[in-house]
């Protein structure tokens, strides 16, 4: 081989490692601007979730004074039914009472008639 396609050799190594430089780090800043692209919508989902949970937190709020709400009627309608079959009077029967006073047990009790129903 000659000293000229020695050189010739030469620079076309050197070029294909400049090449090979380039493509890396094209690749490590592609790979980085995903991952930051990644990172952002799993925030996003992640803020999703804390907004669903901090809903149904609402709803089992909502759903606590509900059933304070129902157990002071109730008691204030038995309190009137009463009073009016001592008049005298023929009122109809109670709706329902809550089965039990902890409200997880209702909301539980509940969630399983709304099954047995079909819509839940």
């Amino acid at each position: 081989m000659s000293g000229q396609s020695i050189e010739r050799l030469m620079d076309v190594i050197l070029q294909m490692k400049i090449n090979l430089a380039h493509v890396t780090e094209t690749f490590h800043q592609q790979t980085f601007e995903i991952r930051q692209q990644l990172g952002s919508v799993f925030e996003e989902e992640k803020q999703s979730l804390d907004r669903c949970l901090n809903n149904i937190d609402d709803r089992l709020e909502e759903c606590s004074a509900c059933v304070n709400d129902y157990q002071r009627l109730y008691a204030n309608l038995a309190v009137m039914r009463e009073k009016l079959i001592q008049l005298g009077a023929n009122p109809s029967t109670l709706p329902a009472s809550l089965p039990g006073d902890n409200v997880a047990e209702i909301i539980s009790w509940r969630v399983r008639e709304l099954k047995e129903q079909g819509r839940l």
